[in-house]
């Protein structure tokens, strides 16, 4: 059975969590953070909740040229484990290679050149509207929205769908549909020395407020640089072509 989406059944699988709706590239950072483990919420009086992070390791990817800050040390291990195309490393908070709880995955090609383009934050409304449409479409997302994940660089952040097209007899036509037992955030965005980054959150069995708090804040803190292998960066964060039928 093939699932319309990007990455392989079995990744996809690994990464769904519950669909929740929150703003983009949150405020708070590691300098910030208050509260002694990863995330906590608390409501004051008139209802208004605040998310406490703390971000305390910085993991460094000596291949692929990032840093990010994350709650614990991570348990990291290759995308390619679970997609053999796939170029990256799977953080792993909680949880083991066969039952990941709480991970961010990040993946360096995630998408190809000129689906995010450089100026998509101060386009037209109309053209903004036409560039997330056509991203959500291939990447098969929802809630997709335009995000300035550094200065004067945009990308795209949206989350899986609850409902799945799926080609049941591998005819090529989507023919039925599936329910998710979960969804996942996505945020993809370009690198500033090369490469199409994707990092997303799992958090299982739900995605949670104190979860998607840590996760935006991760997004603000990172950060890529030229590696000793540059060339050898460059060619891994290409899309493998597509064989023809």
């Amino acid at each position: 059975m093939k699932i319309k989406n990007v990455l392989s059944k079995s990744l996809m699988a690994i990464m769904m969590g519950a669909f929740l709706m929150v703003p983009a590239m949150s405020s708070v950072s590691a300098e910030e953070a208050a509260a002694p483990a990863a995330a906590t919420a608390n409501a004051d009086a008139n209802g208004d909740v605040t998310i406490d992070v703390s971000l305390p390791y910085k993991y460094t990817s000596t291949r692929y040229g990032y840093s990010i800050m994350c709650p614990t040390q991570p348990n990291v291990v290759p995308a390619s484990l679970f997609d053999e195309t796939a170029k990256g490393d799977i953080l792993i908070f909680e949880g083991n290679v066969d039952d990941v709880k709480k991970a961010w995955i990040v993946l360096i090609n995630a998408y190809d050149e000129g689906e995010i383009p450089a100026n998509a934050g101060s386009v037209s409304d109309d053209e903004r509207k036409t560039i997330l449409d056509n991203f959500a479409n291939k990447h098969v997302l929802t809630n997709t929205r335009v995000v300035e994940v550094a200065e004067n660089v945009y990308g795209i952040y949206g989350v899986t769908p609850k409902e799945l097209q799926v080609d049941t007899n591998g005819d090529g036509t989507f023919d039925d549909t599936i329910t998710a037992e979960s969804q996942m955030v996505q945020t993809y965005l370009p690198g500033e020395f090369g490469g199409h980054f994707m990092i997303s959150l799992i958090d299982s069995p739900e995605i949670s407020v104190p979860g998607v708090a840590t996760y935006n804040a991760g997004l603000t803190t990172f950060k890529q640089w030229p590696t000793s292998e540059y060339q050898e960066f460059l060619e891994l964060s290409k899309l493998p072509k597509k064989k023809k039928k």
